[in-house]
């Protein structure tokens, strides 16, 4: 154990609330943009949906990670598992957004 992170938490229920809570400060945020006519309705709802698969994602990732670290197994495993769980969300947010705006992204064809 490299830190005592309490009791394991519940991944799920954790990218549940992420993703909830992304998608509360997404869409006002969004609906501001609208509102101030800086973007449309489509575009602010396709925002926010990205927001909030990614705001679950990132929890559900961070979480696993937390839990990891704070396993009784060796550390070195324990940093090793963390780590693969931290790149994971972050390809995890990689691929969400060039799904979500493939003109954006390393593709050489748009």
């Amino acid at each position: 154990m490299i830190f005592n992170t309490g009791t394991p938490r519940s991944i799920a229920g954790h990218a549940l609330s992420g993703g909830i809570i992304a998608f509360m400060v997404s869409g006002a945020y969004e609906y501001s943009k609208v509102k101030q006519g800086a973007i449309t309705q489509k575009e602010a709802i396709k925002n926010a949906a990205v927001a909030t698969i990614e705001g679950g994602v990132i929890t559900a990732c961070g979480i696993a990670a937390a839990n990891a670290l704070g396993s009784t197994q060796s550390p070195f495993k324990n940093v090793l598992e963390a780590a693969a769980l931290v790149g994971i969300g972050l390809a995890s947010v990689y691929g969400i957004q060039a799904l979500a705006n493939p003109k954006n992204s390393l593709n050489p064809k748009s």
